[in-house]
């Protein structure tokens, strides 16, 4: 039988993620996710997420300066504190939220060895609090310049950390 997430970061946009939450069990929606719910705290997401018995499955790190075309951190050289500041905000929040996942964003035209060694740190946090970490290639045409753009690269990436 299929089961449906609601991404929430398109859907319901004009309501507080709580309600956007709430409206997606009303839609018959199984789970949800959603790119950067950092505006709600930890506890209301919680207990929305166990109010509706909906399990949110992923969230992401923050973009970086989006005013100046960021869009991720992880790979990029020399904005590795920044990165990590990122990974251990969203790690943070999906253990105290109850989130199973995280997407680490790479950012544009970065570096294979930043995005690993920064991969390698995120898994690290992430293991104790059982939260999983995700990469997501994203098509050029969405995300021009993004670090990782097909899924044979990811795969490659995944198998060279080896975590």
């Amino acid at each position: 039988m299929a089961r449906y997430s609601a991404n929430l970061g398109f859907l319901w946009t004009e309501l507080s993620l709580v309600d956007a939450v709430r409206a997606a069990r009303a839609a018959g929606f199984d789970a949800v996710e959603c790119h950067w719910p950092y505006t709600t705290t930890t506890e209301d997401l919680r207990a929305v997420l166990d109010e509706t018995g909906l399990p949110m499955l992923g969230l992401n790190t923050v973009r970086g300066n989006v005013d100046k075309g960021d869009f991720g951190l992880a790979a990029l050289p020399g904005r590795e504190d920044e990165a990590r500041a990122a990974i251990r905000q969203a790690v943070d929040y999906a253990s105290e939220a109850g989130v199973a996942n995280v997407h680490v964003m790479a950012g544009k035209n970065g570096s294979r060895k930043t995005f690993l060694d920064n991969l390698a740190y995120a898994a690290d946090r992430a293991a104790p609090s059982n939260v999983s970490i995700l990469i997501e290639p994203i098509n050029q045409r969405d995300a021009p310049g993004y670090f990782i753009s097909i899924v044979e690269e990811a795969r490659m990436l995944i198998e060279e950390l080896d975590r």
